[in-house]
């Protein structure tokens, strides 16, 4: 059998532990807070009929036409939007910020558990038992006091 590992040994590791976790605590916060404008959604290419009956994306067998969409969630509802030549890379951009942005509050998220768990495994292996019980016994506590002298 192994000997116990010293109580100092164990929290000494425990506050490396928090020194590590606070330090890339510290860097995604950071690179939260670079975060400008952004867009919620993603962008991606679909093919779709244009609603011009004359078209030949109108026939049943016509060809469809591409065109680059934003969707979205809102109030439980998947929202799109047709996306223009000149708005494509602006709003592909700010989405993929969105997404950098949710990818770091995730592990802001997680490194807040994980500071936590080290928080209380550096109470635990500090934590001295109570301490003995005084020389003599207390009496009984039945609401009466004794007397003195």
């Amino acid at each position: 059998m192994s000997a116990p590992v010293p109580v100092a040994d164990v929290a000494a590791g425990q506050r490396q532990i928090l020194r590590d976790l606070a330090a890339e605590y510290g860097r995604q916060l950071r690179q939260i807070l670079q975060v400008g404008e952004l867009v919620k959604g993603s962008v991606y290419q679909i093919e779709t009929r244009c609603g011009n009956p004359g078209c030949h994306c109108a026939m049943p067998h016509g060809r469809l036409h591409p065109a680059t969409v934003l969707s979205w969630s809102e109030a439980g509802r998947t929202r799109m939007r047709s996306l223009g030549v000149d708005q494509r890379d602006r709003i592909r951009r700010l989405s993929e910020q969105y997404r950098r942005l949710r990818q770091a509050r995730a592990d802001v998220v997680r490194l807040h558990q994980q500071m936590l768990h080290a928080i209380d495994q550096l109470e635990q292996a500090l934590r001295l038992p109570p301490p003995p019980a005084a020389g003599r016994p207390r009496a009984a506590r039945s609401g009466a006091q004794r007397p003195h002298g």
